[in-house]
Protein backbone atom coordinates (compact mmCIF):
# COMPACT_ATOMS: atom_id res chain seq x y z
CA UNK A 1 0.00 0.00 0.00
CA UNK A 2 1.35 3.67 -1.04
CA UNK A 3 1.37 5.92 1.87
CA UNK A 4 1.51 9.71 1.12
CA UNK A 5 5.22 10.88 1.47
CA UNK A 6 4.90 12.91 4.53
CA UNK A 7 3.67 10.02 6.39
CA UNK A 8 6.01 7.80 4.73
CA UNK A 9 9.22 10.27 6.28
CA UNK A 10 7.28 10.20 9.72
CA UNK A 11 6.81 6.57 9.34
CA UNK A 12 10.86 6.39 8.28
CA UNK A 13 12.33 8.02 11.90
CA UNK A 14 12.82 5.66 14.24
CA UNK A 15 11.28 6.97 17.39
CA UNK A 16 8.06 7.53 15.60
CA UNK A 17 8.56 3.42 15.02
CA UNK A 18 9.06 3.00 18.46
CA UNK A 19 6.32 5.10 20.36
CA UNK A 20 3.60 3.90 17.34
CA UNK A 21 4.42 0.36 18.45
CA UNK A 22 4.87 1.11 21.56
CA UNK A 23 1.17 2.46 22.52
CA UNK A 24 -0.17 0.24 20.03
CA UNK A 25 1.35 -2.62 22.47
CA UNK A 26 -0.15 -0.86 25.56
CA UNK A 27 -3.42 -0.15 23.79
CA UNK A 28 -4.09 -3.74 23.17
CA UNK A 29 -3.19 -4.85 26.97
CA UNK A 30 -5.67 -1.65 27.92
CA UNK A 31 -8.23 -3.65 25.51
CA UNK A 32 -7.72 -7.16 26.65
CA UNK A 33 -7.65 -5.81 30.63
CA UNK A 34 -11.19 -4.17 29.57
CA UNK A 35 -12.70 -7.30 28.17
CA UNK A 36 -11.05 -9.93 30.88
CA UNK A 37 -12.69 -7.48 33.55
CA UNK A 38 -15.58 -6.32 32.19
CA UNK A 39 -18.41 -7.64 34.90
CA UNK A 40 -16.59 -5.57 37.41
CA UNK A 41 -16.56 -2.18 35.20
CA UNK A 42 -19.87 -0.75 35.15
CA UNK A 43 -18.56 2.43 33.82
CA UNK A 44 -16.40 4.51 32.36
CA UNK A 45 -15.36 6.20 36.10
CA UNK A 46 -14.31 2.95 36.83
CA UNK A 47 -12.27 1.96 33.47
CA UNK A 48 -10.65 4.75 33.83
CA UNK A 49 -9.31 4.43 37.14
CA UNK A 50 -8.87 0.40 37.60
CA UNK A 51 -7.61 -0.14 33.90
CA UNK A 52 -6.94 2.98 32.06
CA UNK A 53 -4.57 4.65 34.51
CA UNK A 54 -2.83 1.38 35.42
CA UNK A 55 -2.21 0.38 32.23
CA UNK A 56 -0.89 4.13 31.54
CA UNK A 57 1.49 3.22 34.53
CA UNK A 58 2.89 0.15 32.72
CA UNK A 59 3.30 2.38 29.27
CA UNK A 60 5.85 5.01 31.75
CA UNK A 61 7.24 2.24 33.30
CA UNK A 62 8.27 0.48 30.17
CA UNK A 63 9.37 3.81 28.38
CA UNK A 64 11.81 4.16 31.48
CA UNK A 65 12.99 0.35 31.09
CA UNK A 66 13.70 1.09 26.59
CA UNK A 67 15.43 4.06 28.06
CA UNK A 68 17.64 2.03 30.49
CA UNK A 69 18.10 -0.52 27.59
CA UNK A 70 19.01 2.07 25.47
CA UNK A 71 21.59 3.44 27.37
CA UNK A 72 23.73 0.68 28.16
CA UNK A 73 22.92 -1.08 24.62
CA UNK A 74 22.16 -4.60 26.84
CA UNK A 75 20.79 -6.11 22.95
CA UNK A 76 24.82 -6.49 22.51
CA UNK A 77 25.30 -8.60 25.68
CA UNK A 78 25.76 -12.23 25.40
CA UNK A 79 22.50 -14.84 25.92
CA UNK A 80 23.13 -15.28 29.36
CA UNK A 81 24.37 -11.68 30.83
CA UNK A 82 20.66 -10.55 29.00
CA UNK A 83 18.66 -13.25 30.07
CA UNK A 84 19.62 -12.13 33.47
CA UNK A 85 19.25 -8.29 33.07
CA UNK A 86 16.01 -8.88 30.96
CA UNK A 87 14.63 -10.93 33.56
CA UNK A 88 16.12 -8.94 36.83
CA UNK A 89 14.66 -5.35 35.00
CA UNK A 90 11.33 -6.97 34.30
CA UNK A 91 10.82 -7.91 37.56
CA UNK A 92 11.93 -4.63 38.88
CA UNK A 93 9.67 -2.86 36.58
CA UNK A 94 6.67 -5.25 37.34
CA UNK A 95 7.08 -4.91 41.35
CA UNK A 96 6.00 -0.92 40.72
CA UNK A 97 3.53 -1.74 38.56
CA UNK A 98 1.98 -3.72 40.99
CA UNK A 99 2.21 -1.29 43.95
CA UNK A 100 0.17 1.38 41.72
CA UNK A 101 -2.40 -1.45 40.88
CA UNK A 102 -3.14 -1.23 44.68
CA UNK A 103 -3.40 2.45 44.57
CA UNK A 104 -7.21 2.75 43.93
CA UNK A 105 -7.64 -0.01 46.38
CA UNK A 106 -6.08 2.08 49.44
CA UNK A 107 -7.08 5.55 47.94
CA UNK A 108 -9.64 5.60 45.76
CA UNK A 109 -12.20 3.62 47.67
CA UNK A 110 -14.40 5.24 50.52
CA UNK A 111 -13.97 1.90 52.34
CA UNK A 112 -10.24 1.23 51.72
CA UNK A 113 -9.56 -2.97 52.34
CA UNK A 114 -6.38 -4.78 53.02
CA UNK A 115 -5.61 -6.77 49.53
CA UNK A 116 -4.84 -11.12 50.45
CA UNK A 117 -1.31 -11.31 49.25
CA UNK A 118 -2.16 -14.15 47.32
CA UNK A 119 -4.11 -11.70 44.94
CA UNK A 120 -0.49 -9.64 45.25
CA UNK A 121 1.58 -12.43 43.98
CA UNK A 122 -0.86 -13.32 41.28
CA UNK A 123 -1.21 -9.81 39.64
CA UNK A 124 2.88 -9.16 39.98
CA UNK A 125 2.89 -12.45 38.20
CA UNK A 126 0.78 -11.47 35.32
CA UNK A 127 2.28 -7.91 35.35
CA UNK A 128 6.12 -9.75 35.06
CA UNK A 129 4.57 -11.78 31.96
CA UNK A 130 3.99 -8.13 30.48
CA UNK A 131 6.62 -6.78 30.89
CA UNK A 132 8.72 -9.57 29.96
CA UNK A 133 6.66 -9.97 26.71
CA UNK A 134 7.46 -6.15 26.06
CA UNK A 135 10.71 -7.04 27.05
CA UNK A 136 11.47 -9.25 24.21
CA UNK A 137 9.86 -7.57 21.67
CA UNK A 138 11.72 -4.73 22.46
CA UNK A 139 15.24 -6.63 22.30
CA UNK A 140 14.44 -8.92 19.89
CA UNK A 141 13.58 -6.07 17.32
CA UNK A 142 16.88 -4.37 18.47
CA UNK A 143 18.93 -7.57 17.72
CA UNK A 144 17.00 -8.14 14.28
CA UNK A 145 17.84 -4.39 13.60
CA UNK A 146 21.81 -4.78 14.61
CA UNK A 147 21.72 -8.03 12.21
CA UNK A 148 20.45 -6.38 9.76
CA UNK A 149 23.25 -3.31 9.83
CA UNK A 150 25.70 -5.59 10.59
CA UNK A 151 25.09 -7.98 7.61
CA UNK A 152 24.37 -4.79 5.26
CA UNK A 153 28.26 -3.19 6.54
CA UNK A 154 29.38 -6.70 6.00
CA UNK A 155 27.84 -7.18 2.50
CA UNK A 156 29.21 -3.63 1.32
CA UNK A 157 32.56 -4.31 2.76
CA UNK A 158 32.89 -7.33 0.65
CA UNK A 159 31.32 -6.49 -2.85
CA UNK A 160 34.78 -3.61 -1.86
CA UNK A 161 37.31 -5.64 -1.17
CA UNK A 162 35.73 -8.05 -4.59
CA UNK A 163 35.72 -4.70 -6.41
CA UNK A 164 39.06 -3.75 -5.48
CA UNK A 165 40.39 -7.44 -6.00
CA UNK A 166 39.35 -7.65 -9.73
CA UNK A 167 40.55 -3.59 -9.80
CA UNK A 168 43.78 -5.14 -8.89
CA UNK A 169 44.02 -8.26 -11.07
CA UNK A 170 42.77 -6.09 -14.21
CA UNK A 171 45.57 -3.83 -13.55
CA UNK A 172 48.11 -5.95 -13.35
CA UNK A 173 48.30 -6.76 -16.80
CA UNK A 174 48.53 -3.38 -18.16
CA UNK A 175 51.96 -2.60 -16.40
CA UNK A 176 53.27 -5.75 -17.99
CA UNK A 177 51.95 -5.17 -21.68
CA UNK A 178 53.15 -1.07 -21.04
CA UNK A 179 57.05 -2.46 -20.09
CA UNK A 180 57.46 -5.16 -22.80
CA UNK A 181 55.60 -2.16 -25.47
CA UNK A 182 58.40 0.44 -24.20
CA UNK A 183 61.53 -1.73 -24.24
CA UNK A 184 60.43 -2.92 -28.16
CA UNK A 185 59.88 1.21 -28.94
CA UNK A 186 63.17 1.62 -27.27
CA UNK A 187 64.94 -0.63 -29.18
CA UNK A 188 62.89 1.07 -32.76
CA UNK A 189 63.70 3.98 -31.90
CA UNK A 190 67.64 4.41 -33.28
CA UNK A 191 67.21 1.94 -35.96
CA UNK A 192 63.83 2.80 -37.18
CA UNK A 193 62.47 6.23 -36.29
CA UNK A 194 59.79 6.15 -38.78
CA UNK A 195 57.99 2.83 -37.47
CA UNK A 196 59.00 3.91 -33.79
CA UNK A 197 56.37 7.19 -34.74
CA UNK A 198 54.13 5.08 -36.05
CA UNK A 199 54.36 2.31 -33.05
CA UNK A 200 54.06 5.86 -30.10
CA UNK A 201 50.73 6.75 -31.95
CA UNK A 202 49.92 3.24 -31.98
CA UNK A 203 50.88 2.79 -27.78
CA UNK A 204 48.40 5.77 -27.13
CA UNK A 205 45.47 4.69 -28.84
CA UNK A 206 45.73 1.72 -27.32
CA UNK A 207 46.24 3.52 -24.10
CA UNK A 208 43.40 5.64 -24.82
CA UNK A 209 41.09 3.08 -25.90
CA UNK A 210 42.05 0.89 -22.54
CA UNK A 211 41.69 3.85 -19.87
CA UNK A 212 38.04 4.47 -21.41
CA UNK A 213 37.25 0.77 -21.71
CA UNK A 214 39.09 -0.21 -18.32
CA UNK A 215 36.60 2.18 -16.68
CA UNK A 216 33.93 -1.16 -16.70
CA UNK A 217 34.88 -4.44 -15.91
CA UNK A 218 33.11 -5.98 -18.35
CA UNK A 219 33.27 -5.39 -22.54
CA UNK A 220 31.71 -7.54 -25.43
CA UNK A 221 33.76 -10.05 -26.92
CA UNK A 222 34.24 -7.68 -30.26
CA UNK A 223 35.81 -4.74 -27.96
CA UNK A 224 38.30 -7.39 -26.67
CA UNK A 225 39.57 -8.31 -29.89
CA UNK A 226 40.06 -4.88 -30.74
CA UNK A 227 41.89 -4.13 -28.01
CA UNK A 228 44.23 -7.10 -29.34
CA UNK A 229 44.00 -5.79 -32.67
CA UNK A 230 45.50 -2.70 -31.28
CA UNK A 231 48.15 -4.27 -29.40
CA UNK A 232 49.32 -6.59 -32.40
CA UNK A 233 49.48 -3.66 -34.87
CA UNK A 234 52.01 -2.47 -31.90
CA UNK A 235 53.96 -5.41 -32.38
CA UNK A 236 53.92 -5.87 -35.81
CA UNK A 237 55.54 -2.36 -35.96
CA UNK A 238 58.55 -4.14 -34.04
CA UNK A 239 58.23 -7.52 -36.01
CA UNK A 240 56.72 -7.11 -39.01
CA UNK A 241 57.04 -10.09 -41.48
CA UNK A 242 58.19 -12.24 -38.03
CA UNK A 243 54.76 -11.86 -36.90
CA UNK A 244 51.86 -13.16 -38.69
CA UNK A 245 48.21 -12.93 -37.07
CA UNK A 246 45.33 -15.06 -38.04
CA UNK A 247 41.57 -13.99 -36.54
CA UNK A 248 38.56 -16.11 -37.08
CA UNK A 249 35.52 -14.66 -34.68
CA UNK A 250 32.23 -15.72 -34.97
CA UNK A 251 29.52 -13.34 -35.71
CA UNK A 252 27.47 -14.95 -33.04
CA UNK A 253 29.91 -14.67 -30.55
CA UNK A 254 30.96 -10.91 -30.53
CA UNK A 255 28.56 -9.36 -28.06
CA UNK A 256 29.41 -12.05 -25.15
CA UNK A 257 30.10 -10.32 -22.39
CA UNK A 258 33.60 -11.42 -20.63
CA UNK A 259 35.78 -9.41 -18.17
CA UNK A 260 37.94 -6.51 -19.72
CA UNK A 261 41.49 -8.08 -20.96
CA UNK A 262 40.53 -11.28 -20.50
CA UNK A 263 42.24 -13.00 -23.85
CA UNK A 264 44.89 -9.92 -23.72
CA UNK A 265 47.52 -11.81 -21.60
CA UNK A 266 47.10 -15.17 -23.66
CA UNK A 267 48.00 -12.86 -26.61
CA UNK A 268 50.45 -11.05 -25.01
CA UNK A 269 52.18 -14.52 -23.71
CA UNK A 270 52.03 -15.85 -27.20
CA UNK A 271 53.87 -13.12 -28.34
CA UNK A 272 56.92 -12.89 -26.11
CA UNK A 273 57.45 -16.79 -25.83
CA UNK A 274 56.25 -17.48 -29.27
CA UNK A 275 59.54 -15.64 -30.64
CA UNK A 276 61.73 -17.21 -28.32
CA UNK A 277 60.68 -20.85 -29.18
CA UNK A 278 58.51 -20.63 -32.96
CA UNK A 279 60.60 -20.91 -36.24
CA UNK A 280 59.98 -17.43 -38.18
CA UNK A 281 57.62 -16.18 -38.81
CA UNK A 282 55.49 -16.70 -35.65
CA UNK A 283 51.82 -17.53 -36.30
CA UNK A 284 49.11 -16.77 -33.88
CA UNK A 285 45.84 -17.47 -34.45
CA UNK A 286 42.56 -16.03 -32.21
CA UNK A 287 39.38 -18.27 -32.65
CA UNK A 288 36.13 -17.19 -31.31
CA UNK A 289 33.30 -20.25 -31.48
CA UNK A 290 29.83 -21.22 -30.19
CA UNK A 291 29.89 -24.94 -29.73
CA UNK A 292 26.59 -26.92 -27.63
CA UNK A 293 25.80 -23.75 -25.47
CA UNK A 294 29.41 -23.21 -25.02
CA UNK A 295 31.56 -20.02 -25.85
CA UNK A 296 35.17 -21.28 -26.90
CA UNK A 297 37.73 -18.83 -27.17
CA UNK A 298 41.07 -20.12 -28.16
CA UNK A 299 44.74 -18.44 -28.51
CA UNK A 300 47.06 -20.77 -30.91
CA UNK A 301 50.92 -19.74 -31.06
CA UNK A 302 53.37 -21.81 -32.57
CA UNK A 303 56.47 -22.66 -30.65
CA UNK A 304 56.64 -24.38 -27.46
CA UNK A 305 55.37 -23.84 -24.13
CA UNK A 306 57.68 -21.83 -21.74
CA UNK A 307 57.62 -22.97 -17.68
CA UNK A 308 57.45 -20.79 -15.08
CA UNK A 309 60.76 -20.08 -13.13
CA UNK A 310 63.22 -17.10 -12.64
CA UNK A 311 65.82 -18.22 -14.94
CA UNK A 312 63.45 -17.34 -18.36
CA UNK A 313 62.06 -14.45 -16.18
CA UNK A 314 58.72 -15.61 -17.23
CA UNK A 315 56.96 -14.95 -13.93
CA UNK A 316 54.25 -12.80 -15.28
CA UNK A 317 52.87 -15.25 -17.59
CA UNK A 318 52.23 -17.10 -13.92
CA UNK A 319 50.41 -14.39 -12.91
CA UNK A 320 48.50 -13.44 -15.76
CA UNK A 321 47.13 -17.10 -16.23
CA UNK A 322 45.78 -16.76 -12.44
CA UNK A 323 44.40 -13.54 -12.75
CA UNK A 324 42.40 -15.20 -15.63
CA UNK A 325 41.46 -18.34 -13.80
CA UNK A 326 40.88 -15.58 -11.00
CA UNK A 327 38.56 -13.71 -13.20
CA UNK A 328 36.75 -16.73 -14.56
CA UNK A 329 35.78 -18.09 -10.83
CA UNK A 330 34.30 -14.70 -10.55
CA UNK A 331 32.14 -13.64 -13.94
CA UNK A 332 31.60 -17.59 -14.55
CA UNK A 333 31.34 -19.73 -10.85
CA UNK A 334 30.99 -23.49 -11.74
CA UNK A 335 30.32 -22.51 -15.93
CA UNK A 336 34.13 -22.42 -17.21
CA UNK A 337 37.15 -24.08 -17.79
CA UNK A 338 40.10 -23.23 -18.76
CA UNK A 339 42.93 -25.23 -20.02
CA UNK A 340 46.06 -24.79 -21.68
CA UNK A 341 47.66 -27.82 -24.52
CA UNK A 342 51.44 -27.91 -25.20
CA UNK A 343 52.49 -29.70 -27.99
CA UNK A 344 55.95 -29.96 -29.29
CA UNK A 345 55.51 -27.22 -32.12
CA UNK A 346 52.51 -25.04 -30.70
CA UNK A 347 50.43 -23.83 -27.62
CA UNK A 348 47.00 -24.02 -27.46
CA UNK A 349 45.09 -21.06 -24.86
CA UNK A 350 41.50 -22.66 -24.33
CA UNK A 351 38.94 -21.04 -22.08
CA UNK A 352 35.31 -22.19 -22.54
CA UNK A 353 32.31 -20.76 -20.92
CA UNK A 354 28.60 -22.41 -20.48
CA UNK A 355 26.38 -19.53 -21.46
CA UNK A 356 23.00 -21.39 -19.80
CA UNK A 357 21.60 -19.23 -17.22
CA UNK A 358 24.09 -16.27 -18.13
CA UNK A 359 21.81 -13.40 -18.82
Amino acid sequence: MKFPRFIEMILAKRNVQFWMTHSIFWLIIIIESWIINAENIPNLEVFFKNVFFINFVGFLLTSLLRFFYKKFSVYKFKLLPLTLIVLLFSSFTALIWTYFFLIPTFFMDSQPNLVPLFVITHLFEINVISVLLWSSLYIGYKIWEEWNSQKFELEKERALLKSSQLELLKYQLNPHFLFNTLSSLRGLISVEPIKAKEMVTQISEFLRYSLLEGKNNEVNLISEIEIIKQYLNIEKTRFDEDLLVEFDISPATEEFMIPIFLIHPLVENAVKHGMQTSPLPLNISIVSKIIDNNLIIEVKNSGKWVENNSQNNSISTGIGLRNIQKRLEHHFPNKHSFEIQKESDFVLARITINFNGIK
